[in-house]
């Protein structure tokens, strides 16, 4: 795989563009605003506050979420902006989610969500990348799941295989704030919308990693440019449309609902 330098990236950017690719986060945005409507509507307005604990709720959230963050990998190197600037970026969005929530719903504030988790993931993929590009594609993409999958109770203290291990994590790591962005939160901490980089990180890697695999089986042509009607427009403004989403779902529940 050969070592990904700034000004290849620039060229990807301007020459070709994935519609198919767009098309999927397309889809996922699409699955997070009908997601967040109907969380406003059971659980914020208390219709139905359970109803985020169901199984098809948590398989359709998490699901969602994970094909997001692996195409946020996966584009990781055709980005036109340096990482550091698009990290910062995305890192300042976030923070202004968190003091909006603070401002206007503070029972939903949001601390570390997923605008704060790409911009941290963006920024340590571009630290991490001369030695990330050297590990084979399908190891990158194995490793990738099994950080996802071992870290996934992580904020809950515990670390391992569903059904096959399980390890305690000690107490003491989760006695301070300072460890939350990680995945280790105190026992006290609440965020409506909390994206740690564990297990995170594994998504954002397999995505990256699966984009070096197709690369390397001459697979990056083809079906990645078939364009798909609604979707891949919709994916093209991905982030306007994650910005936005939220207050017009909860001003339209709000005016519907009192």
């Amino acid at each position: 795989m050969e070592t990904m330098a700034t000004k290849p990236r620039q060229q990807a950017t301007t020459t070709e563009r994935y519609h198919l690719v767009d098309a999927m986060r397309g889809l996922c945005i699409s699955g997070v605003v009908l997601y967040h409507l109907l969380y406003d509507i059971y659980h914020v307005y208390g219709r139905n506050p359970e109803w985020g604990q169901q199984l098809y709720c948590r398989i359709w959230q998490e699901g969602t979420c994970f094909v997001f963050i692996a195409m946020a990998g996966f584009v990781w190197r055709l980005g036109s902006k340096s990482s550091l600037r698009r990290g910062l970026e995305l890192n300042l969005l976030g923070l202004v989610i968190t003091l909006i929530t603070i401002l206007f719903i503070p029972s939903e504030t949001i601390w570390f969500g997923i605008l704060n988790f790409m911009g941290c993931a963006t920024l340590l993929m571009g630290l991490c990348q001369r030695w990330a590009c050297k590990l084979p594609p399908v190891w990158g993409m194995l490793c990738g799941l099994l950080v996802f999958w071992t870290c996934f109770e992580l904020d809950n203290g515990l670390w391992g295989l569903p059904g096959l291990f399980a390890i305690a994590v000690p107490e003491a790591w989760y006695s301070t704030n300072w460890l939350t962005p990680l995945g280790l939160p105190p026992a006290d901490f609440y965020s409506s919308d909390y994206f740690p980089l564990l297990p995170w990180l594994g998504a954002y890697f397999f995505g990256y990693y699966l984009y070096a695999f197709l690369q390397a089986k001459d697979c990056l042509g083809g079906i990645l440019h078939w364009r798909v009607p609604l979707f891949s427009r919709l994916g093209l403004r991905s982030l306007e449309i994650y910005l936005l989403h939220q207050p017009v779902s909860f001003g339209l529940v709000t005016l519907f609902l009192g």
